[in-house]
């Protein structure tokens, strides 16, 4: 075999593995390399399903990643290595990014596609001539194309026509905290329901993944579930819990549902009579609660702060309370958010600020409201995610 083709081959081979990863997380598998000077500095695979967003494809994803791996907007000293030829979006973006050579596994008659890569890379009006090659491991490329729609095609659908369809009653929407900071507190409840799980259900699946694989969750399906698709992937859920399906949803930190997406699946699932359960584990809120030396007799917990709209009626009603306010705030909004504070009740107010909790940096700080202004405007830069806590209207004295 010529050095060239097996150079060809090996990158290709990359790209598949890529694809495979792709298939396993419920992704059509499309897997891409960026290469350049025999080094892969760009890796990517469809990402559509995991991110909720149609533009994730693999070469724009690979792309992506080799502009960030160079430091350079222009790839042109660099080819690119994908399984499925590229479509009309792709290769708007391969010629964007000055690719000189694009090499393809198999081809798919239904994304018109070759047509298209020569149109545009050929084009005299973007002054850029692109060789494209086609055919390296077209068979195992197209054989993974082959069993990925194969094996859906046997699958149950999750959509269905029956208008009352009957209830399943092994499935469930588990709710499973994850780690706020030190991995060490993920429960071994909350690893095995993650085990046992058929589709696990992320606020960001690029964040998830690493720690499915750090606690050896085997791979499965990853759905993205974030605020801009909560309420049609809501639906899905219900949908996927019906059939009998055992669907684990986790946030990137803490408990979802709490100032994180999954109301609308759990109010969902609970009004089409299906069974959620939450299990318990790692709360910021909570956390700095118990920390804090504030009462805990009575708490309020507001999440986050309104930024703008309403921010100043929001926070005086709260405030007004007896018991101790909890909400979450931005390190680069925080100092702004205690002076809001201040503003309202005064410099003597009790006040604690958690920042970094369960990690090395961990730290509290705790006086009135002035007080820990003073403290937090004297660093240098303030990191991590912050709770804030105040104490009630009747609370007097320091702390």
């Amino acid at each position: 075999m010529p050095d060239a083709l097996r150079k060809h081959e090996q990158f290709m081979r990359e790209a598949l593995a890529l694809a495979a990863e792709a298939a396993e997380a419920g992704d059509v598998p499309v897997g891409c390399v960026v290469v350049c000077e025999d080094a892969v500095v760009g890796r990517g695979a469809n990402e559509i399903q995991r991110m909720g967003n149609p533009t994730r494809h693999a070469e724009i994803v690979a792309i992506e990643d080799a502009s960030r791996s160079l430091g350079e907007k222009f790839l042109e000293k660099c080819t690119l290595y994908v399984t499925l030829e590229p479509c009309a979006m792709c290769a708007g973006a391969i010629v964007l990014s000055r690719i000189p050579t694009v090499i393809y596994g198999a081809s798919d008659p239904k994304t018109g596609a070759c047509r298209s890569v020569f149109e545009i890379v050929d084009d005299p009006r973007l002054n850029h001539q692109s060789i494209v090659r086609t055919g390296i491991l077209e068979e195992e490329c197209s054989a993974q194309l082959t069993q990925f729609f194969a094996e859906r095609r046997q699958e149950p659908l999750v959509q269905s026509n029956d208008e009352s369809p009957a209830i399943s009653k092994s499935g469930v929407l588990w709710l499973v905290p994850t780690p706020i900071g030190n991995l060490d507190d993920m429960t071994l409840r909350a690893v095995k329901t993650l085990r046992e799980a058929d589709v696990i259900v992320c606020e960001d699946t690029r964040h998830s993944s690493p720690m499915l694989k750090r606690f050896d969750v085997p791979k499965k399906p990853l759905l993205s579930y974030h605020e801009h698709n909560e309420r049609d992937r809501a639906k899905e859920i219900v949908e996927r819990v019906r059939i009998g399906q055992r669907v684990a949803m986790i946030s990137d930190a803490g408990m979802p549902g709490i100032s994180d997406p999954g109301y609308r699946a759990v109010r969902a699932c609970i009004d089409a009579g299906l069974t959620v359960t939450a299990l318990p584990g790692a709360s910021a809120m909570v956390t700095a609660a118990a920390a804090s030396g504030l009462p805990t007799d009575l708490l309020t917990f507001v999440g986050f702060p309104p930024q703008k709209k309403g921010r100043v009626a929001f926070l005086q009603k709260i405030l007004a309370q007896n018991g101790t306010i909890i909400m979450y705030e931005s390190p680069y909004r925080l100092l702004d958010l205690l002076r809001d504070i201040e503003t309202i009740t005064g410099p003597n107010r009790p006040a604690v600020v958690a920042r970094e909790i369960s990690k090395l940096h961990e730290e509290y700080v705790r006086g009135t409201v002035s007080i820990v202004i003073a403290s937090l405007a004297a660093k240098s830069s303030i990191k991590g995610e912050c709770v804030v806590l105040i104490g009630g209207d009747m609370v007097q004295g320091g702390i």
